[in-house]
């Protein structure tokens, strides 16, 4: 698993020949950008100063990519990062039979969040701004998008989510409005700033608990690349309370 150190401009690139007006554009949104890693650089060092350890009562899911049944007993948050290969192996691996089992037969309400190492992973905040963009497009491509993504890895470049976009028929007029847009790329700075506010620092981190409709109770934090037979034991857990 990978730890946070703040550092490097995440930068949404806009691929494609430029006009004076798409360059003063750009030029705004990577201005945008510095002043959020500006907000994480103080919020880092305010955790540690605090020696931040506890987690809190609840843990919040309402500004996350939800997948099932809103109402099912139990919750799980995943906090990720695309270019993490610990979450890429989660997702090859385990999440797909996990969707069968649990998401799918409305035991357990799946919601993703972000939490980008941008220091390790200089394409990490771009990839899950792309991931919100096509969810707001079309949520039945979320998953794979996220599963193209994860395939890219380490490679992915400005002008992957783009050409991820097109295989999957999005709009590629609204995709490169919503990627140059402050909106979602917001979304993920509140994600990163809220994991580490409860004391999540590697990816992937899970959190299983009892779902009350917009947070999750008596929870229970699970890190690294789980497998189906993990999540079988936390499941078990909460359906014996």
């Amino acid at each position: 698993m990978k730890k946070i150190a703040l550092s490097a401009l995440a930068l949404l690139v806009l691929s494609g020949c430029s006009s004076t007006n798409e360059q003063q554009q750009i030029k705004e949104l990577t201005q945008r950008i510095t002043n959020l890693e500006t907000n994480q650089r103080l919020l880092a060092s305010s955790v540690k100063q605090s020696n931040l350890v506890s987690m809190p009562e609840t843990i919040a899911f309402s500004d996350g990519i939800a997948l099932g049944d809103p109402k099912a007993p139990l919750a799980l948050v995943e906090f990720t990062d695309i270019q993490c290969p610990y979450c890429a192996k989660f997702q090859t691996n385990t999440f797909p039979d996990f969707k069968k089992k649990y998401i799918d037969t409305g035991m357990v309400y799946y919601v993703a969040r972000e939490l980008p190492l941008i220091s390790i992973h200089p394409q990490a905040v771009p990839a899950a701004v792309a991931l919100r963009c096509t969810a707001e497009q079309n949520i039945d491509t979320y998953e794979p998008m996220k599963e193209a993504l994860f395939a890219i890895g380490s490679k992915l470049t400005p002008d992957s989510y783009a050409q991820e976009a097109e295989k999957l028929m999005l709009d590629g007029d609204k995709f490169a409005t919503c990627m140059s847009d402050n909106k979602q790329l917001k979304s993920v700075n509140a994600s990163y700033k809220y994991a580490a506010s409860v004391g999540l620092n590697s990816t992937p981190a899970f959190v299983i608990g009892k779902n009350t409709g917009l947070e999750i109770r008596d929870f229970k934090v699970m890190k690294g690349a789980l497998t189906l037979e993990n999540l079988d034991e936390a499941v078990a857990l909460f359906s014996e309370k």
